[in-house]
């Protein structure tokens, strides 16, 4: 069957499909309904001729249609697929009919009494006196077993305040599943709400290498939480159409409520999620609301906590002969008790940093404050910088922190040699050193707390630092690097969880 699909935007994902001719627009009796502000209320029309070609008008649209970046004049021949954008919206229109071409043999009711018949069983399980991970099981079990083609049915989970995704279980036709592919779909399904069901033209939008055939999948949401994704995959492109995304939909409804009553089966850990849950926005309050903007550079950070609370820290300010300051640190340990002695820290940072003249001298305030209040056997890893915006020059104090990460202009990415020093916390006779270097124009600077040194794969192994200097020679401004590292390290560790807390500061000169 013909279908459009939205391949832009906060739409991407939607499709809609039509058997005979149909209108684009955004108006209320389009067939086919774009709710975008560029979109005209009739603003296309799809029609078959005698011949049995598709074409594609424009109705006197203020915004028009634009093919291969050329506005469309008069009609055009859909042959197969053709990419439009449609006002501001890019989509895909397919006339390839599905039914005509798969391997199907199920008519259209028969094939809708089935379906009704699986969500009805599934509606009913909650009622069984089970555990709800087996039921949970048998649900993915069932999706499997109905759709001919049907190679595996997944079903990943977030953790309370994140959403990174762990698979829970899985059901698959033989063992040779290929789970990176499932993680990476499910990835892509998490923001359509509205589910995704079909062959080539869902599964293209999601940009996903390796993809099956056909997909059926919707985010698992409970109150407005997002609590994972169901996915199930075929080898063949007839296995679901469009329509079934509502099928998606309730199938992970049902997963929802299950998910959640195994969750109420333990209350203290509930209990416990959501003590994390406001421990995690009390400690986001010490860390910048906003990137702070300086002529001639660009900023970039992340933050991400190992758990749903971590004890990694960053900051700017400025110092008293007004150069830019930023600093970057990591508690020892994890979670909760890093968290608290992060906060504690990043509240000294926030009194004494602006009544810092350099970054050896707010080292050694904190190392004094600090010795009177940490616990035996804890310490916090620190770097603090001061910029001259005017001629670049950065002066940096290190306290047992790791090395920063300097990508010349020529691309050249060296680890900064300096002293490494004592942490914060761990003596009173400390002695801290500092070392300056020039920021060039067309250079970055990149500092980082050892989540991303020690980032690790599901076999153990370390991402590196001379993965992360590879990483820095591939883009330019800090944004595009900040990007391109964590796409590098997201790859790199897939769906085995997180060893460490990650900061990333980068500061790139224009």
């Amino acid at each position: 069957m013909p279908s459009l699909t939205i391949t832009s935007g906060a739409l991407a994902g939607q499709q809609f499909s039509f058997s005979e001719s149909a209108v684009i627009g955004r108006g209320a009796y389009s067939d086919i309904r774009i709710d975008d502000s560029t979109v005209s209320r009739r603003h296309a029309e799809v029609t078959c001729g005698s011949d049995g070609v598709w074409r594609i008008r424009d109705l006197g649209s203020a915004n028009g249609i634009l093919h291969r970046g050329q506005p469309l004049r008069g009609e055009l021949r859909i042959e197969g697929a053709v990419a439009l954008v449609i006002g501001e919206v890019a989509v895909i229109v397919t006339t390839t009919d599905v039914q005509a071409t798969g391997q199907g043999t199920e008519s259209s009711f028969p094939q809708l009494v089935g379906r009704l018949d699986l969500l009805a069983w599934i509606a009913a399980l909650p009622a069984r006196r089970e555990a709800a991970g087996t039921l949970i099981s048998q649900v993915l079990d069932a999706i499997r077993e109905r759709f001919i083609g049907c190679e595996r049915v997944s079903l990943y989970v977030t953790r309370p305040g994140s959403r990174k995704l762990i698979e829970y279980g899985q059901e698959a036709a033989s063992t040779d599943a290929q789970r990176p592919v499932s993680l990476a779909l499910a990835e892509a399904c998490l923001r359509h709400v509205d589910g995704v069901a079909g062959g080539t033209s869902a599964i293209e939008p999601l940009g996903v290498a390796r993809a099956p055939a056909g997909i059926l999948a919707a985010p698992v949401i409970l109150g407005g939480e997002t609590l994972g994704v169901v996915v199930a995959e075929s080898a063949r492109s007839d296995t679901w159409n469009p329509m079934d995304r509502s099928l998606a939909k309730g199938i992970a409804s049902v997963l929802a409520g299950l998910l959640e009553a195994e969750r109420g089966n333990h209350p203290d850990r509930r209990v416990a999620e959501r003590d994390l849950l406001l421990a995690r926005r009390v400690q986001q309050h010490f860390l910048p609301q906003n990137t702070i903007r300086l002529p001639g550079y660009e900023l970039a950070e992340a933050y991400v906590p190992a758990r749903v609370v971590g004890g990694d820290h960053y900051d700017y300010f400025h110092f008293t002969d007004g150069r830019v300051g930023m600093v970057i640190a990591d508690v020892s340990g994890k979670a909760v008790s890093a968290a608290l002695v992060m906060a504690r820290f990043g509240m000294a940072m926030r009194l004494l940093a602006n009544q810092a003249g350099t970054p050896l001298d707010l080292l050694v305030t904190l190392n004094i404050l600090l010795l009177e209040e940490l616990e035996a056997g804890m310490f916090v890893t620190a770097q603090v910088v001061a910029l001259d915006v005017d001629s670049g020059r950065v002066e940096i104090a290190n306290a047992g922190h790791p090395a920063p990460l300097l990508r010349a202009a020529n691309g050249y990415v060296e680890q900064l040699v300096m002293e490494p020093g004592a942490a914060l916390g761990a003596n009173a006779q400390t002695r801290f050193a500092s070392s300056t270097i020039t920021l060039t124009p067309g250079a970055c600077l990149l500092l980082y707390t050892d989540g991303l040194d020690e980032a690790q794969n599901k076999d153990g192994e370390q991402f590196g630092i001379e993965r992360a200097k590879a990483a820095m020679q591939r883009a330019g401004k800090a944004p595009a690097l900040l990007a391109e590292i964590n796409r590098q390290v997201d790859a790199f560790v897939g769906s085995a969880a997180a060893a460490d807390d990650l900061t990333l500061l980068l500061l790139s000169r224009d």
